[in-house]
């Protein structure tokens, strides 16, 4: 007997539970008393030939106890042929469809006994185009079959027990035509040719793994020479024509990997290192054990056209991926609901290796601007706790936001912060250890951590993993004493909440220098010794460390502004992006905020420069929607005029010899004079510059491309329109191909915004990047209601290209629409049309509405004084 695994009206009766089994529907958990302990599975696929796969896995099972059938995940594939072996005997059993749960149960004619038994079942199925589970991927003419099976993808490529804590050693075999290119988790062990044309290529069989990081990539994939570090092989595979591309990404592996191998002090746990440029793919990469998958755009590249900014994601990301080898495949969470052991150890490592490796990138002022995005979620009443208990797979999607990994972040480099680099390393190297090739909760790391600090960190780890919020420490300095006072932070003002206790530094200013202060601040208020005078300044996070929001006087924010060379670059950044988001709680007055992003306009870190984009292209926003349309280009205009002497003096071009961070110094000023203040001289030279760039990509430096790009299209015709088109296609870089395809999202007249829009649906756009495209048509005012009936119209089909992890992106952005009238219609047109995975992002998102509503309402009367003091 066999079925497909979906839903039909003979299939809704329910069946009991498996003895040991949790749940029902979606919610349920696989019985505990069953583990895999070795995996067999064959895979037929040729992805040149057409879209069928099929295949048999042989599951080595250990039962616990009696049990009257085997439940495993499987989901749109047909599965058939259920065979049991035990005690020498050769079982045929019967398959029961749970389509409501993603799994079938194999019963059989008499109860299973405890020991050892051997489930065999086949399947098949077509390769997917939604860029999960097992699915087509395309370059050119060459076709591809891939895996990308995080968060509960396994059950879609094989039948499986999909749970993080079933970990077993898997053996592939892949049978596919003679001139694709396999590569797995492990070394190929040996190959067999078949007649017509076909082989057989068998892996070695991995160490323990969870499903989710199995990988197999199938197609003409081009492979790199090797390089290593120490013993590893580190290769990239890649589409054909890419060649050129492959020596920046070897080059970050073999520096990071072998960082990673000291601060763990551990080798690299696995027999070779791959990684994969997929041309289509859902995540910026993925962790597969010894094979990890890239978007093109974040591993295949050309030095020497990479912007700054891009240089150092392509570091942080292939490092972040590196460290999951430890912090992820070797050592893995035994539940969704610990998502954040992976995600935000992976995500601080990465910044802390990466600057060891290059200081002068200075990796964590990056680190504070995406920290950023962690305190805006935070901030909201729909928030969640890092730790959040997950019930079921659309659960386990939501999660993968800012707070698991940024927020998360935060708070490892704070609690390293607080006992110190040595202790910590030392605690980690403690829990690698001790659960290696196993799994492990929040709990183990604590003690871990407890063992090695001769301190009890669980009291203020727990307050910021397992509570919602952040807290903001309200700041006044008396004489040589610091008072204190903390709330919780909202973005609709700061409320009264249990204090968190707060590991505190703050940097001290005094005559001849600065130092550090250091307390455990565990009460509401409060105050604390900042040591002998005279005192310039009090800066309230040092080294941004903390993850709450210093609140400073007015005095003292001035005395800031004073000093602020004296600052480090992040805290002069963390001081700007604290005090805006103290402005939009309603805590501040926005001209304060305002005189202060001004008085920026001599800065010379770009990092500090770009902290202040965002604020003031809202605020310009903010007054057109208030004031009107003079009123917005009078804002603008103001803007321009505070940086445009900056930006003449660097000029367009690159000087021989310059820095990185001048290069990007000279982006940012060009984003703050162009894109906010829309100076129309500016706007002419882009345009200008963008002509040239089409016919001579190299025509202005890589940093500037981009703003050129979007600032350029603006104005533009049809026969733009196109001819940019036709450069992306023959672009030589992916990072200069996408640069040039979310350009197409900036043009303003009505019928290419429209052209645009169908682009999405014609498969011009990859699947991967629909939402992105979404997301800046949505950012574009000229095209932004627009996309929105677009949306409603095509939800159904543009559902066919948003995978469950990016269809959140273009829901997040729908607050740029701006009214209360979008806010009522985007509510009800969720409502009856829900999306599984978006349902927490929905309600941010109307959230959102309510706060830049009210921002508008209530911002107006200052913004003219402001204006009016020009």
């Amino acid at each position: 007997m066999s079925t497909r695994t979906t839903k039909t009206r003979a299939q809704k009766a329910r069946h009991p539970l498996l003895p040991g089994a949790r749940g029902h529907g979606r919610d349920h958990r696989l019985s505990p008393h069953l583990r895999p302990e070795a995996v067999d599975l064959q895979i037929e696929v040729d992805p040149a030939v057409g879209p069928k796969f099929s295949g048999t896995v042989r599951h080595h099972l250990q039962l616990a106890r009696q049990m009257p059938g085997i439940e495993v995940h499987a989901d749109a594939i047909r599965v058939s042929k259920p065979r049991l072996e035990v005690n020498g005997r050769r079982l045929r059993g019967r398959i029961i469809p749970h389509p409501e749960r993603e799994t079938i149960e194999v019963v059989f004619d008499e109860a299973l006994p405890k020991g050892k038994a051997c489930l065999e079942l086949s399947f098949r199925g077509r390769l997917r185009q939604d860029l999960r589970g097992f699915y087509a991927s395309s370059s050119g003419k060459h076709r591809f079959a891939v895996t990308q099976l995080e968060a509960t993808d396994a059950r879609r490529f094989f039948p499986c027990f999909d749970e993080p804590a079933m970990k077993a050693r898997f053996a592939l075999c892949v049978t596919t035509g003679r001139r694709n290119a396999v590569v797995s988790n492990e070394k190929i062990a040996r190959e067999v040719a078949l007649p017509g044309g076909r082989r057989c290529v068998y892996f070695e069989r991995t160490p323990k793994l969870s499903t989710y990081l199995l990988a197999l990539a199938v197609g003409p994939l081009r492979a790199s020479k090797p390089v290593r570090c120490g013993r590893t092989p580190i290769r990239i595979w890649h589409a054909p024509g890419r060649e050129a591309l492959t020596a920046f990404g070897l080059e970050c592996a073999r520096e990071t990997l072998g960082r990673l191998e000291r601060y763990f002090a551990l080798p690299y746990p696995y027999s070779k290192l791959d990684l994969l440029a997929i041309p289509d793919f859902e995540a910026g990469a993925m962790e597969n054990a010894g094979a990890v998958f890239f978007r093109e755009t974040l591993l295949l590249c050309d030095p020497g056209t990479l912007s700054f900014s891009e240089k150092k994601r392509v570091a942080e990301v292939i490092c972040h991926e590196l460290a999951h080898m430890w912090y992820g495949d070797l050592v893995t969470m035994a539940w969704w609901d610990d998502l954040w052991l992976n995600e935000a150890f992976a995500t601080w490592m990465a910044f802390e290796v990466v600057n060891e490796w290059k200081p002068e990138w200075r990796m964590w002022s990056d680190f504070r601007h995406f920290s950023a995005s962690a305190y805006r979620l935070d901030a909201l009443a729909e928030t969640h706790p890092v730790y959040t208990p997950v019930a079921n797979p659309d659960e386990a999607t939501e999660n993968f936001d800012a707070i698991t990994y940024e927020k998360g972040a935060a708070v490892v480099r704070m609690i390293e912060k607080y006992i110190g680099p040595a202790a910590f390393r030392r605690g980690v190297r403690r829990y690698i250890r001790r659960h290696r090739e196993s799994n492990a909760v929040a709990a183990d790391l604590w003690r871990a951590l407890r063992e090695a600090s001769g301190q009890d960190i669980t009291k203020v780890v727990r307050a910021f993993i397992e509570r919602p919020g952040f807290p903001l420490l309200q700041l006044e300095r008396r004489g040589t004493k610091l008072a204190y006072r903390q709330q919780r932070f909202l973005a609709k003002g700061a409320r009264r909440a249990a204090p968190w206790p707060i590991p505190f530094v703050g940097r001290v200013g005094t005559k001849s220098g600065t130092r550090r202060v250091r307390k455990l601040l565990d009460k509401r208020s409060g105050a604390l010794q900042l040591g002998p005078g005279p005192l310039r300044f009090i800066y309230g996070n040092a080294d941004e460390s903390g993850f709450f929001r210093p609140a400073h006087e007015a005095a003292e924010l001035e005395a800031l502004a004073k000093n602020r060379r004296r600052l480090d670059a992040v805290e002069r950044l963390g001081l700007l992006e604290h005090q805006w988001a103290i402005v939009q709680s309603g805590d501040a007055e926005i001209a304060g905020y305002l005189d202060l992003a001004l008085n920026f306009a001599d800065e010379r870190d770009p990092d500090v420069l770009a902290t202040l984009i965002g604020p003031l292209a809202f605020c310009a926003a903010s007054v057109t929607r208030s004031l009107g349309a003079p009123a917005g280009a009078a804002f603008r205009a103001r803007v321009a005029q505070a940086f445009a002497s900056a930006f003449e003096t660097m000029g367009w071009n690159a000087r021989r010899g310059e820095s990185d961070a001048c290069g990007l110094r000279r982006a940012m000023l060009l984003a703050l004079v162009g894109r906010v203040g829309e100076e129309p001289a500016v706007l002419r030279e882009s345009a200008r510059l963008l002509r040239r760039v089409l016919k001579d990509p190299d025509a202005v430096p890589p940093d500037l491309l981009g703003d050129v790009v979007d600032l350029g299209v603006r104005d533009g015709d049809a026969a733009l329109h196109k001819r940019l088109l036709q450069a992306r296609a023959r672009a030589h870089t992916p990072q200069r191909a996408r640069r040039l395809l979310l350009g197409l999202s900036c043009f303003r007249q009505p019928k290419l915004v429209e052209r645009n829009l169908a682009l999405l649906l014609e498969g011009v756009v990859e699947t991967q990047d629909v939402a992105f495209m979404l997301v800046r048509l949505l950012d574009n005012p000229a095209a932004a209601e627009t996309t929105w009936r677009f949306m409603k119209r095509r939800w159904k089909t543009l559902c066919r290209r948003l995978p469950p992890m990016l269809v959140t992106h273009p829901i997040e952005a729908l607050p740029a629409l701006a009214t209360r009238a979008a806010r009522r219609d985007v509510a009800a047109f969720f409502r009856k049309n829900p999306v599984a995975t978006g349902r927490r992002t929905l309600l941010q998102a109307l959230e959102r509405f309510d706060k830049n509503l009210a921002f508008d309402r209530q911002r107006a009367a200052a913004f003219r004084r402001w204006l009016a003091q020009a």
